[in-house]
């Protein structure tokens, strides 16, 4: 074949190519898979390659295993984002079991009544000869519970807010000891209600006389109401 002729084909071949809707504007158009559409424009490269300049066969390779990891990725996720929802819906149901009992959460904020009262545990590395809860309200304002002498370990309180004129809000809550040491707080009360989001986000359980926390927050379940700690 002459260089003339050979020009003669690829010129035909370029004017086929983009007269002829047919190879690859359908493949384009349709409601097909990814690999049916690669698969198609790969085919339709192949076939309209220069015959002087053929393209290198380890690049179909490369676009095939490239083609099979992203198909491998998205199927992948799919599982994981699946059994994720499924994870969720039995936590759901779990929580839903404990409507009616105590738990403990692990927060440093809660939305008082203005009538229950706050109830907690707290958890210390060592010996305190003062603790202190410091409750800050929506303007601001900061009140100081005195809770005495505590040992190391757990220990439970008990306060009620209107003692303390406080009125029913939003709270911020932090701990401070005499040492200057950081201890663990959590609130104790029951679980009123459970929220399953149909977003597919976390559960969020409604705590009386504290608000709503996130599934992830509680940090002990306490079993019958009533039952000791």
């Amino acid at each position: 074949m002459s260089v003339d002729q050979t020009q003669s084909f690829r010129s035909s071949a370029g004017d086929q190519a983009s007269t002829d809707p047919s190879q690859v504007a359908p493949a384009a158009g349709q409601q097909k898979g990814g690999q049916d559409m690669f698969m198609t424009l790969l085919l339709a490269q192949i076939r309209n390659q220069s015959p002087l300049d053929p393209a290198d066969p380890s690049q179909f390779v490369n676009q095939l295993a490239q083609m099979s990891q992203v198909q491998t990725t998205q199927s992948m996720l799919q599982q994981l984002q699946s059994q994720a929802s499924m994870l969720r819906e039995l936590q759901g149901v779990a929580l839903g079991a404990q409507v009616g009992k105590p738990v403990l959460v692990q927060t440093d904020r809660f939305h008082s009544d203005g009538s229950a009262a706050l109830s907690g545990r707290l958890t210390l590395s060592g010996a305190e000869s003062d603790t202190t809860l410091v409750l800050t309200n929506a303007a601001g304002q900061r009140t100081r519970i005195d809770l005495g002498k505590r040992a190391a370990g757990a220990s439970d309180f008990q306060i009620k807010l209107a003692d303390y004129g406080l009125p029913a809000g939003d709270y911020q809550l932090e701990l401070a000891t005499a040492s200057g040491g950081s201890g663990l707080l959590e609130l104790k009360a029951q679980v009123s209600g459970v929220r399953l989001p149909v977003n597919g986000a976390e559960p969020v359980l409604s705590l009386a006389g504290l608000g709503d926390f996130p599934a992830s927050s509680v940090s002990a379940l306490l079993g019958q109401a009533g039952a000791a700690a």
